[in-house]
């Protein structure tokens, strides 16, 4: 009679999402498009019946986005989406200008005609909606977020667009009410003139051309943003990193 073999082989157990994984997922897709409103109030019941769930996936949900810095929770546990003033602001797009202008750089070296022609056309799309008279400030930043990632996604470097995003996730909820406050055809002219530049580097298969033309829109970006003047209403509001210690080892109470 034979023996039944055992097979040491370890099993191969499946990723499996939880329930707080997928409102995670959702509530930092609408920080990165900039859906939720800079200093906007939430809170955890509202989430649930939003997500249809109960209280304790959000809970977890809103612990991880505070850890990345897209929620900030209050000393008496009230959560808001992360509204950075003007110094905290400026330092985020200088840091995206470094990691942005890398990961533009390396995908230019691995783009092939059919990727800059996808490029090319999400470029016309931002352009088409931008010169109208009174552009849709939601569908600008949803189109300037797919250009982008478009190209960051070529890159090949998937640490480093995780280190971008979660950049966004600070940073896109006030960059879209920048657009909603200053979205008209001619204060969106010198955001095309930039996006142009850009493409036109991408199409050359001029790494460090395209590196310097992403950094040059990242930094029109953040002249809109202060053409819109919103920054400095979160001066007062935004508590100070440095002495806030006491502030985020709280943060996790919720």
């Amino acid at each position: 009679m034979r023996k039944a073999t055992v097979s040491t082989t370890p099993r191969k157990t499946p990723n499996r999402t939880t329930v707080a994984d997928d409102v995670y997922a959702k509530l930092r897709e609408q920080l990165i498009t900039g859906t939720r409103q800079p200093g906007e109030k939430l809170t955890l019941r509202a989430l649930a019946e939003e997500f249809k769930t109960s209280v304790q996936p959000v809970r977890e949900a809103v612990r991880r986005l505070n850890a990345q810095g897209g929620l900030f929770i209050h000393p008496n546990r009230t959560i808001s989406v992360s509204a950075p003033n003007h110094d905290q602001f400026e330092e985020l797009l200088q840091i995206r200008a470094v990691l942005e202008g890398l990961a533009c750089e390396n995908a230019v070296r691995h783009m092939r005609d059919s990727d800059i022609q996808r490029i090319r056309q999400l470029g016309q799309r931002f352009e088409r909606e931008a010169v109208h008279m009174r552009p849709n400030p939601l569908v600008l930043a949803r189109l300037n977020r797919e250009l982008h990632f478009a190209i960051y996604r070529i890159s090949r470097m998937p640490q480093l667009i995780k280190l971008i995003e979660n950049i966004w996730i600070q940073t896109s909820p006030t960059l879209t009410l920048a657009i909603r406050h200053t979205a008209q055809a001619m204060t969106m002219r010198d955001a095309l003139k930039a996006r142009k530049r850009l493409i036109e580097a991408i199409a050359q298969k001029n790494p460090s051309k395209a590196r310097q033309a992403m950094v040059a829109t990242i930094n029109e970006s953040a002249e809109l943003i202060q053409r819109s003047g919103i920054l400095w209403q979160f001066d007062a509001i935004v508590p100070s990193p440095q002495n806030s210690t006491e502030t985020i080892s709280r943060q996790h109470r919720i």
